[in-house]
C-alpha cells in the first residue's frame, strides 16, 4: 500500500542529532558549542536515555580496571579491592557528573551511594560506576543541552531520510504536529539503532552476525523501603550478592510465574532504595521491534509486581515492607542494528591492543556482552562468554577509531554510540554510557570540520579532530599502564 501526502517544511538545520542518550548528548552539546545551528530529536519527555527513561542512572566506565562481577565474588573482592584505575572518559562527561554532583545528586566514580552509613554494601558494585539521582540528572542534562544552544524537540521520533546523490538532505519527522520534513546539512545518529542510517540504505546488521541473536533486554525497576543495613549485614555474613538462593525459594513456591534465578541490585544515592536491573532481563527480543518492546514492558510490570510480593518481601533481609518504587519509561535494549563502517572495529582488535591514528575516544569496561546466559543460577558460566574464558582488552582500556562511525559509503551521516561499527564482542566495552558520550562528543566536532570545510565526514583532517576533542577535555592518547 502506498501513502503519500503534503508534508511541511520546517526551517534548516546544519545538524541533526537523532536520539538523546549519552551518544546524542554528546554530539548535540558539542555541535552547539561549535556554533552549528543543531536540533536534537527525542522520542521520550527527557534527555538521557537508558540512564533516565531507561531507569539506569548507573554510568559505568570512566575508568579501567573493571573485572565480571562474579569473578570479584569469587575472588572475594569487592571494587576498592581492583587495580588502581586509568582515566578512559572525561571532557563533557566529567563536566556533567561534576554538575550532578554539586547539587547532591551524584555518587562515584568508583563508590556507591549509601556506602558511607553501609559500607558493607560495596559488595553489590561493579567498581567504575557513577550513580545519580534520576530527577536531578534529567534537569541538568536540560541545562546543559540547551545552555550549549541546542534546539529540542522532545515526543518526536526521527521517521525517515530524504537522500539524493549520496547525500542526505533533510528528515522526516513525526510528532503531535504530524509529519514534518527539517532540511540539514549534516545528520548524526544516535538512536542506539541506526534507524536513520538504515533507512538512508547504508548497510546494517542486527546482532551476531552468525546468528542474529541479541543481548538480552531489561526493563529496570527500583525498590524502595528497604533496610539498608539488614541487607549489608547479610553481605558482611556471607550471602551471595546475587541473591541466588532467595530466587531459588520464591521459584519453588510459585512455579507457575516467570521468576528469575538471580537478582542484580545496586544501592541508589537514596538510603532504602535500590535498583534492579539483573533479574529484568528478557531473552529472545528485538529491540527494534515495537511488538517485541511492548511484550517486554507487558512482561516487566508484572514481573516488578512478583519480585516485590513473592521474592523481595518474603526472601531478601530488610525487605518485608519495600514497596515499588518505579519501573523504567523505555526497556533497556543493549544490542541490535550496527552499521557497516568504513572501518569495522573488532573484538581481536581489543584483545591485542590494537591502537589507531584516528582515536577519537577511549573505552575502559571489560567485556560484558551477554547472550542468553545458560548457567546463571549456579553463579557461573555463560555469563559474560569472553570474560568467562579470561579474555580481556589488552592494555585495560580500548582505542576507538573514528572510521568506524562512519556508515561505508556514506556522505553526510555519522553514527555514534552502540550502532557505530563494533563487531560482536567488541560491542560490550563500546556500549557503555560514558564512552558513548565521548564519541558523540567527537562526531560533533565532527560535524564542525566537515561543515567548515564543505568535505565528506570521511575527508576531515582526523588529527585535526583530535585536537579539537583534547581542547575539550577529551581523552584521545592510550595512557600508559
Amino acid at each position: 500500500m502506498k501513502y503519500s501526502k503534503d508534508v511541511a517544511v520546517k526551517q534548516g538545520y546544519d545538524v541533526l542529532v537523532a536520539g538523546g542518550g549519552p551518544a546524542g548528548i554528546g554530539a548535540a552539546v558539542a555541535a552547539g558549542r561549535e556554533g552549528l545551528k543543531t536540533l536534537l530529536v527525542e522520542s521520550n519527555g527527557m534527555l538521557g536515555g537508558v540512564s533516565t527513561a531507561g531507569a539506569l542512572p548507573f554510568c559505568l566506565g570512566k575508568t579501567s580496571g573493571s573485572i565480571p562481577f562474579l569473578k570479584m565474588v569469587e575472588q572475594g573482592l569487592s571494587y576498592e579491592n581492583l587495580p588502581h584505575p586509568m582515566t578512559a572518559v572525561a571532557g563533557l562527561f566529567d563536566e556533567i557528573i561534576s554538575r550532578i554532583k554539586q547539587e547532591g545528586g551524584g555518587v562515584g566514580p568508583c563508590k556507591l551511594g549509601q556506602t558511607d552509613q553501609y559500607p558493607g554494601l560495596r559488595r553489590l558494585g561493579c567498581h567504575d560506576e557513577f550513580t545519580f539521582d534520576l530527577e536531578t540528572g534529567k534537569r541538568v542534562l536540560d541545562e546543559v543541552v540547551t545552555e550549549a544552544g541546542v534546539d529540542i524537540l522532545f515526543y518526536t521520533q526521527a521517521l525517515d531520510v530524504s537522500v539524493e546523490n549520496n547525500q542526505v538532505q533533510g528528515v522526516y519527522l513525526v510528532n503531535k504536529d504530524g509529519m514534518t520534513f527539517v532540511p540539514v546539512k549534516a545528520v548524526i545518529d544516535c538512536t542506539g539503532d541506526a534507524d536513520l542510517i538504515s533507512r538512508a540504505g547504508y548497510a546494517t546488521y542486527k546482532g551476531d552476525r552468525e546468528t542474529g541473536k541479541m543481548a538480552g533486554i531489561s526493563f529496570v525497576i527500583h525498590i524502595e523501603n528497604i533496610d539498608s543495613g539488614a541487607i549489608e549485614a547479610y553481605l558482611n555474613h556471607g550471602g551471595h550478592p546475587w541473591f541466588f538462593e532467595a530466587c531459588q525459594k520464591a521459584i519453588e513456591e510459585h512455579p507457575e510465574l516467570d521468576l528469575p534465578r538471580n537478582l542484580i541490585i545496586f544501592p541508589m544515592v537514596q538510603d532504602g532504595v535500590f535498583m534492579v536491573n539483573g533479574g529484568t532481563t528478557h531473552n529472545g527480543y528485538d529491540g527494534t521491534s515495537a511488538e517485541d518492546l511492548t511484550r517486554i514492558a507487558l512482561m516487566g510490570r508484572q514481573r516488578a509486581k512478583h519480585l516485590v510480593e513473592y521474592v523481595f518481601r518474603k526472601h531478601i533481609p530488610g525487605a518485608e515492607n519495600c514497596r515499588l518504587r518505579l519501573s523504567a519509561v523505555t526497556p533497556g535494549v543493549r544490542e541490535t542494528r550496527r552499521i557497516v563502517g568504513e572501518y569495522t572495529l573488532t573484538a581481536e582488535d581489543m584483545l591485542e591492543g590494537k591502537r589507531f591514528p584516528d582515536t577519537i575516544a577511549l573505552a575502559g569496561r571489560h567485556f560484558d556482552l551477554a547472550r542468553g546466559a545458560k548457567n546463571m543460577a549456579e553463579g557461573h558460566g555463560d555469563v559474560q562468554p569472553f570474560a568467562d574464558k579470561g579474555l580481556s582488552v589488552k592494555g585495560r582500556i580500548a582505542s576507538i577509531p573514528y572510521f568506524s562511525m562512519i556508515p561505508k559509503g556514506s556522505r553526510n551521516i555519522l553514527a555514534a554510540g552502540r550502532c557505530i561499527a563494533a563487531d560482536g564482542q567488541a560491542l560490550g566495552p563500546v556500549r557503555i554510557m560514558s564512552t558513548c558520550m565521548a564519541i558523540g562528543q567527537a562526531a560533533g566536532l565532527a560535524a564542525k570540520l566537515a561543515l567548515d570545510n564543505g568535505c565528506p565526514f570521511k575527508e576531515i583532517d582526523v588529527e585535526q579532530l583530535r585536537n579539537a576533542i583534547r581542547s575539550k577535555g577529551g581523552i584521545v592518547d592510550v595512557p600508559e599502564a
